[in-house]
This record gives C-alpha cells, sequence and structure tokens, in this order.
C-alpha cells in the first residue's frame, strides 16, 4: 500500500491549527459559538492554500461527539470518519468530473435525505467552477433552501466562473496566499512530528520555492526525505529544485550594479554547468531584487521580507548601489524574459540578454533606459568630490 502523502498526513485538524486565514477562521468559529452556520460557504483562492482543509475542519466542529465545538476531539467515530474520508455525513465532489446536469440531479436526491438527528450533511464541492451553466441552474434550488442541516461548501480557484446567481447565495471567503514565514511553521512542524532534521536555510528554501502554497511545500519536503534522508541541508534543497545558490543571485545583483557584463556571462556559464534551470534563476533573482526595492524605498529591513541575517548588510549595499530606477528596471527586463521563455524562447540566451541590458542600459534605446543613464551619471556626480578652488590671483599695484 502506498504510504500517505504528508500533506495529507498534516492537514489541521481543527482551527487552533490552522496556519494563517485568521479571517475565516475567526467568522466560522463564531457561527458555530453562535449557532449561526450559514447553509453555504464559498471558499475562493489559489491551490495549496487550505480551502478543503478548512472544509473538513467546520464539518468535523459540526459532527464531532462533542458538537458543534471549535474543539473536535479527532477520536470519535465521526471525527476519524472524516479524517479518512469514509463518513457518511460528509460527502465530497469533484466537480472537474461531475460536472454534468446528471451529477447535480444525484446529488439532489441525496440531499433529500435528511442527516440523522444531531448530526449535519456536508457537501464539499471542489473545483467548483467546472460546473456546468445547466449543472449550476439545476442546482440553484437546492442550494438556495436546503434541508435543515444541511451545509454546501463549494470551493474554487477561478471565482469569476461561478455564476453570480450562485454567489449571491453563500458567504464568500478569500484564502491568502500564506507568507514564506507561514508556510515555514507548517513545515518546522512536519518536521518536528516526522523526526526530519531540517537546517533553517533549507526550511526558507523550499517555503520560498512554495509559491504561497502549503501542498507544495509539503509536497517538496517529502521529495527531499525520499532524496536525503531525515537530514536536509539547503544544498539539498538546491539540488531537488534546481534553485541556483544565493551567492550566484547576490553576484549577478553585483554584476547588474557595476554594469560588468563578463561578470553576468560567467555567472550564467557556472549556473549552466551545475544544470540549474536559467527560468528557475531568473524567477529567483526577480525575488531577490524585489526585496531589494522594498530596501531602498523604505530605507531599512523590515521583518517581514524574512531576510537571513548573514545576508542583510550585502542587501542594503545592493539596495543603494543600484537604486530604485535601476532595479525596477532589471525587474522588467527578467519578467519579460520569463514571458518570452514560456512562449518558446531559448531560456539561457534570453535571460543573459535580460541581464546585460539591465546592467548596460547604454545597450538599450528604451526611455526607461535613457532615465537609469541618467540617475547613474547624477549618482556618480553626486558621489565626487569637488576640486578645490584655485587661489585668488594677487591683485595689481
Amino acid at each position: 500500500m502506498a504510504e500517505q502523502s504528508l500533506y495529507r498526513r498534516h492537514r489541521p485538524q481543527s482551527f487552533a491549527e490552522v496556519v494563517g486565514q485568521e479571517h475565516v477562521v475567526r467568522t466560522l468559529g463564531n457561527a458555530i459559538e453562535r449557532d449561526r452556520v450559514h447553509h453555504a460557504y464559498l471558499f475562493v483562492g489559489s491551490r495549496g492554500t487550505g480551502k478543503t482543509s478548512m472544509a473538513k475542519i467546520l464539518a468535523r466542529s459540526l459532527n464531532c461527539v462533542d458538537g458543534p465545538t471549535l474543539e473536535p476531539c479527532g477520536v470519535c467515530d465521526s471525527c476519524v470518519a472524516i479524517a479518512n474520508g469514509s463518513s457518511m455525513d460528509v460527502i465530497e465532489m469533484d466537480a472537474a468530473s461531475n460536472r454534468s446536469v446528471e451529477d447535480i440531479r444525484a446529488l439532489r436526491e441525496r440531499v433529500g435525505y435528511a442527516p440523522p438527528e444531531g448530526t449535519w450533511k456536508v457537501y464539499i464541492l471542489d473545483e467548483a467552477h467546472m460546473l456546468t451553466r445547466e449543472a449550476w441552474n439545476a442546482f440553484l434550488k437546492t442550494l438556495e433552501e436546503p434541508p435543515p442541516h444541511t451545509v454546501f461548501i463549494l470551493a474554487t480557484t477561478e471565482a469569476h466562473k461561478v455564476m453570480p446567481t450562485i454567489v449571491d447565495r453563500c458567504q464568500r471567503f478569500d484564502f491568502g496566499r500564506p507568507a514564506p514565514d507561514e508556510i515555514a511553521i507548517v513545515l518546522r512542524r512536519a518536521a518536528d512530528v516526522e523526526g526530519i532534521k531540517v537546517d533553517e536555510g533549507a526550511v526558507g528554501a523550499i517555503a520560498r520555492a512554495a509559491n504561497g502554497s502549503f501542498r507544495d511545500a509539503l509536497g517538496t519536503l517529502d521529495q527531499l526525505v525520499a532524496y536525503s534522508g531525515a537530514e536536509i541541508a539547503t544544498a539539498d534543497v538546491l539540488a531537488v529544485l534546481g534553485v541556483a545558490d544565493s551567492e550566484l543571485v547576490f553576484r549577478a545583483t553585483e554584476a547588474i550594479a557595476a554594469g560588468d557584463g563578463a561578470e553576468i556571462l560567467r555567472a550564467s556559464a557556472e549556473l549552466a554547468a551545475a544544470g540549474h534551470d536559467p527560468s528557475r534563476f531568473a524567477t529567483d533573482l526577480v525575488a531577490h531584487l524585489r526585496r531589494l526595492v522594498v530596501i531602498a524605498t523604505l530605507d531599512e529591513v523590515p521583518d517581514h521580507l524574512l531576510v537571513v541575517p548573514e545576508h542583510e548588510a550585502r542587501m542594503v549595499e545592493q539596495a543603494g548601489r543600484l537604486g530604485e530606477v535601476a532595479i525596477v528596471r532589471a525587474i522588467d527586463e527578467l519578467a519579460a524574459a520569463l514571458a518570452a521563455i514560456r512562449d518558446g524562447d531559448e531560456a539561457r540566451l534570453t535571460v543573459e540578454l535580460a541581464l546585460l541590458r539591465s546592467a548596460r542600459p547604454e545597450i538599450d534605446p528604451t526611455r526607461a533606459a535613457m532615465a537609469e543613464r541618467l540617475e547613474r551619471l547624477e549618482r556618480a556626480l553626486a558621489g565626487a568630490t569637488p576640486a578645490p578652488a584655485a587661489p585668488a590671483s594677487p591683485s595689481g599695484p
């Protein structure tokens, strides 16, 4: 039997275990405590942000033997059945594969049977935006007037595709992408339970690479355990994800600031020799430059940037050398390069050209490049020491 993934093993089991999404936790918790649970919820957010986990926590809180409660026991028959997906009171449907009118009619027939006294029927409809318009119309009346103690939870990544008449009948919650520090909390928690030693650099690298997805972060941790066992170092993360070493990112940034095209090409060659993906490197460099523009704008390193302490002084120095105009232009160049790569352009060449244009604005005739050349000239003039004034000529007799 295949081993259960870390993401499934480490889903939060109660509202108290949820990291982030405080507005959702608070509102649903108040609804349970005040006996004001709504009959239909719409959970909106990108993949891996915890929509399905939150739906299951709500179902468990309603159906626990101690419930309705904010702290389901986790050991009663109902809690166990909901956790392993065998509960008769909690029905999960994937709208991507159950999207027709016939599927919704079958669901309506199931909804017609009221739950046993003291329990709730919870229907979790994942990827809800995949339902056809005809299916939505068939579902509308049931969603509007369900039997007592029946809750529908619609989860979607694309709310704009859900019919407005459906949205109007739901309480909507938007799930934000978790920040890297929130993902790091979940990673450390899972690692502690599993007996996995992960150094802080590795935790940070996984959290940043997850791009706001708890699921992706735990999936990467799973992959790293298979790669390196129960002790994971930063180098392991770089190898598995194809992420460039932070030193290479700093070197590329310094080369841009110095206008050193040769150093940029050397760094690119090292990147290729190490087998790293140029697109991933460009993405990492954009993230680094984004932190620099925040530092340059605020003239400080805010806590939310999660800068590694040993990198802080170097980042402040780079932000000061480049300035906002040059940083923003480099970000624009790299963003355009990434878009071109997605359209099929050769990755290494495209990234190299973007870096060269960032480092040498004189080879780029655009208005942004001209503005950067002027700013560099102004910085050079401001930093120059004025020549001492010549002594006055003695006046003649």
